[in-house]
This record gives structure tokens, C-alpha cells and sequence, in this order.
């Protein structure tokens, strides 16, 4: 049946260690497939009824990303099926993507970054030590915003100054560099943690949520994320995602070495990391000058 495909999609989503965000965002493509086509046997399910689950899906003001990212599922998880046995071939195969105009996301400034952080810490919130440390880590590493919420206690060495990311974007834990200021700020963050909850009883979790033994949500981050941008007063279509921008386009501009931001950014291809990267026109200007002297 389709719900306990689904469930057995799940699972190996789990152990092929896709982060939270991804399994969550295909499990709610196909409930979404689900509540079109009903609970169905799989190997009932063919060209036509996708298709028409598309149509359906696409009448109901969905983002052409959005559509993309639905069609992605339906191809990767029909994909799956027929690869473990369960149905003899793909359904979904036939399904294209629609060609979209990327827009790329604007990066936060240095000096956007100095305000942000500096309201969290002279606000007085009673978390104010966790968004500082939260928003130092994507500030000052680049990492995506699931990333840094899957991050326990135990994924930073304060000897080597190194974050281990248990959950990236490709499954593959990753270490990542931490400069001195971020180090300062995990530091007294942890031992704040540690005092409150006593060493032996620590929190698994770096940045818990209302419920103590999980992990604050994405909704949660985003949320404090807009109580801080609108108090700090800098631009207003900055997103989280901007400080990974701009980690990349300060990284940049300080080496020059696109093949050391896109390590530190965690990609294999250059080509995306070019996407993060916003060159403005007196560092264009200031290089044509040096190269012609």
C-alpha cells in the first residue's frame, strides 16, 4: 500500500542520513500524492494519476519551486520503489522539472552582522545566549540552518576549535572551523548550559527548544530570526540563508580562493558556490586597477 511505502521511504531516508528538513518536506509531498490518489496499492499507481496529481497540485497557486521540489519527490520516491522491488518500474520518470530564474539571496554585510548580534546580546531576552550563540554559528561558518539545529553538546571541541556537523545537507558529517570570536561565544554559551543542568545532566541538544530533550525547530529559528531583524533594524529581505551568503562572499573577498569557500561551505561542485558569492563593484574595480598598473 502507498502509506506503508511511504513509511518504508521514511525509513531509509532516516538511515541514509538526509537531514530532518529533507525527510520532512518529502513526507509532506507524498501525503500530499496520498490524499489525491488515496491509500492505494503502489503497483495501481501509473503515469496518469501522477500526472493528474500534479495538475491538481499545481491549480492550488503552488510556486513553480514549490512544484519543482513536489515533482522531485515523487520521481526520487517511485525511484526508490522500483529499485527495492516494490513496483516494476518508475511512474514518475516522465516528470520534468520547469526551467526557473534562481534568485540569488542577498548576503548579509559585516556590518549588518556587528548589529544583529549586538542587539541579541544588550537585549535582555531571557535567550538572548542561545540566539547570540545560534546566530554567531551561521554568521561566522557559512552552515545551513539545519545544520546548526542538529547540533549537540558533544559536536564542538573547544581544544581544536572545530564544530563535527552530524547532519548535512549531503549526509556526510563534516568538520567545520571555528574562528576565535564564535569559540568565545560556544564557550560561555555551553558552560551557561552546563551550570544550569549541572555537568552531569547536561542537554544532548547545543540549542533546545520549549521541550528540553529536542532541539529548537526550524519554525522556532525563523521566528527569532524576524524578532531580531526587525529590532536591529537591517534590511528586510535578509534571511537566515543570507548569513551563509555572506559568510561566503566575506570569505571571498578576504582570499580570493573560491576553492577554499567552497570547502568551508561543504560543496563539491564550484559552480554552486558561485552562486553565494556577490563580488560588488569597487572590489571588481580595485582588481582591474592592480592587474594594470
Amino acid at each position: 500500500m502507498l502509506g506503508s511505502a511511504i513509511n518504508c521511504f521514511q525509513r531509509h531516508l532516516k538511515a541514509a542520513g538526509r537531514a530532518p528538513s529533507t525527510i520532512a518536506s518529502y513526507s509532506h509531498a507524498l501525503e500530499l500524492l496520498m490524499g489525491i490518489v488515496g491509500n492505494v496499492k503502489l503497483a495501481q499507481i501509473n503515469e496518469e494519476m501522477i500526472e493528474n496529481a500534479v495538475i491538481r497540485l499545481s491549480s492550488a497557486a503552488r510556486s513553480t519551486v514549490t512544484m519543482n521540489r513536489i515533482k522531485s519527490t515523487f520521481r526520487s520516491f517511485f525511484a526508490w520503489a522500483a529499485k527495492s522491488g516494490l513496483i516494476p518500474r518508475n511512474p514518475a520518470a516522465r516528470l520534468s522539472l520547469a526551467k526557473t530564474d534562481t534568485q540569488r539571496t542577498e548576503p548579509i554585510t559585516s556590518g549588518e552582522i556587528e548589529t544583529f548580534i549586538k542587539t541579541i546580546r544588550l537585549s535582555g531576552d531571557r535567550h538572548a545566549e542561545r540566539d547570540y550563540a545560534l546566530f554567531c554559528i551561521y554568521a561566522f561558518t557559512g552552515v545551513r540552518r539545519a545544520e546548526a539545529l542538529a547540533l549537540r553538546v558533544k559536536d564542538y571541541d573547544a581544544v581544536s576549535r572545530t564544530l563535527y556537523l552530524p547532519g548535512t545537507k549531503g549526509g556526510h558529517p563534516r568538520p567545520q572551523p571555528v574562528p576565535r570570536r564564535l569559540a568565545d561565544a560556544l564557550g560561555c554559551y555551553i558552560r551557561l548550559l552546563q551550570k544550569g543542568n549541572g555537568a552531569a545532566s547536561a542537554p544532548a541538544c547545543l540549542f533546545l527548544g520549549r521541550n528540553e530533550h529536542w532541539p529548537l525547530s526550524v519554525r522556532c529559528a525563523q521566528t527569532r530570526f524576524d524578532k531580531w531583524k526587525a529590532a536591529s533594524g537591517i534590511r528586510n529581505n535578509l534571511t537566515i540563508h543570507s548569513f551563509r551568503s555572506g559568510f561566503a562572499t566575506l570569505l571571498h573577498q578576504q582570499t580570493g580562493d573560491i576553492l577554499l569557500v567552497a570547502n568551508a561551505l561543504g560543496h563539491s561542485d564550484i559552480q554552486t558556490t558561485q552562486r553565494y558569492i556577490r563580488l560588488n563593484m569597487r572590489t571588481v574595480r580595485e582588481a582591474i586597477e592592480r592587474a594594470f598598473v
